[in-house]
This record gives structure tokens, sequence and C-alpha cells, in this order.
């Protein structure tokens, strides 16, 4: 038997030890479980820590260490998929970049004949840098936006 993991065996150990804290916090809050189900749950959650507990115990000691590493942190998220599809996001509806460009572009009237002193100052070069928007000029003293 294997001393170590690769990535993905630490990864797949990981969603173990993600799960069973999961759903170890789930049965302390919910109420909606019957009494076998709540066991059951609970039976699963018991069963991931001693296989976790196994693993552990057959492998370097550092391997616990850096494993806690990650658990602290790994963010683990559900994912709708058909929203995903739709291209909805968290924060809004997904922009095609192309579209975002062309709403960048027009913004940029703005900036005609600008003399701000300070370029890193302006709140519209802050954003586009945020968004990642290619700039107008690579070789420039001022602002790269700048028409």
């Amino acid at each position: 038997m294997k001393t170590y993991m690769n990535r993905i065996d630490r990864e797949h150990h990981l969603m173990m030890l993600v799960t069973w804290d999961y759903l170890g916090n789930w049965l302390e809050k919910t109420s909606c479980l019957t009494t076998e189900e709540r066991k059951r749950i609970k039976t699963a959650a018991t069963h991931l820590l001693h296989a976790s507990d196994s693993i552990v115990g057959r492998l370097e000691v550092d391997y616990a260490k850096k494993l806690m590493r990650d658990a602290k942190n790994t963010e683990v998220r559900i994912v709708d998929r058909v929203n995903e599809k739709l291209g909805r996001t968290e924060g809004g509806r997904y922009i095609d970049i192309e579209d975002l460009y062309d709403l960048a572009s027009f913004s940029l009237k703005e900036c005609v004949g600008c003399n701000k002193t300070n370029h890193k100052e302006c709140e519209r070069y802050k954003l586009f840098m945020k968004l990642n928007i290619p700039v107008a000029q690579e070789q420039t003293d001022g602002c790269p936006y700048e028409n």
C-alpha cells in the first residue's frame, strides 16, 4: 500500500472530510429528518470519519498537516447546471466579452481630451483594469485607454 497520495487522491480525501463536516453541521441544524433518517446519516458520517482516520494513520505524518491546511482553504459550492447553461451567475447574468468590449469602447468617448494628471486615480481606468479591458495604447506616458 502506498504511503503517499497524489493530488487527485488528496482532493477526494478532502472531499470525504468536507462531506463528513457538512453532514455533521446539517444534523445539528435540521429538524426535517425522521429518527431513522438521522441515524442513517449519522452512520454514514461516522463511516467517512473512520475511513479518513484509517487513511491518515497509514500515511506520513506530514500528510495530516497538509490535509488540515488544505481543508481550511477549501470551499465547496453547489452549481445549478441549468443556470450555468443559461449563462447566469451568482452576481447576475452572463455578458458576452465582445459586448463588454463594445460597452467599454462607448464609454471611452468620455475620455477624449482628458486632462487628468494621474490616470491611475481615474475610476474608469480602475474599472477597466479590474475587468481586464484591453488597453488602446501599449506605449504611452498617460492613460493607456485615452483615444
